[in-house]
């Protein structure tokens, strides 16, 4: 997965259009703090592809409702989708450059954290965990 902070004119309903068919995700900033929050969502993600143990259908899908810790996708994108012009554009395959100006977007400096806080890594990894 590569991780890139972008600015796009393009929003709401047009922006969810414009990703439809790519192997690409965007995030609103202000929800996640570190690169390792990412980074676990996609290895969970992947991880419940393998063992088919999968909510969504496609693997960026799964990456958000780890990310979000959700079990339902509405509820996932609710959470993490941009609420504004910047957020951070994760894509798991493809051109990253047709994707950027399939969004109109222009790169930003990426102002995340490495490290995640421990509370957002049990939000993450224990979010299948039924009670």
């Amino acid at each position: 997965m590569k991780l890139i902070a972008i600015s796009s004119n393009i929003t709401g309903k047009a922006l969810e259009n414009a990703l439809i068919d790519v192997d690409a995700v965007v995030i609103d900033p202000g929800f996640v703090k570190s690169i390792e929050e990412l980074q676990l969502a996609e290895h969970l993600a992947k991880k419940s592809f393998s063992s088919k143990k999968n909510i969504a259908k496609k693997l960026k899908y799964e990456f958000l409702l780890f990310l979000s810790g959700k079990t339902e996708l509405k509820s996932a994108f609710r959470l993490v989708n941009p609420k504004g012009s910047e957020m951070i554009l994760a894509v798991f395959s493809g051109n990253e450059d047709e994707i950027l100006k399939k969004l109109n977007a222009t790169k930003q400096k990426l102002k995340l954290k490495e490290n995640a806080d421990s509370l957002d890594i049990e939000r993450i990894s224990l979010s299948r965990i039924k009670n």
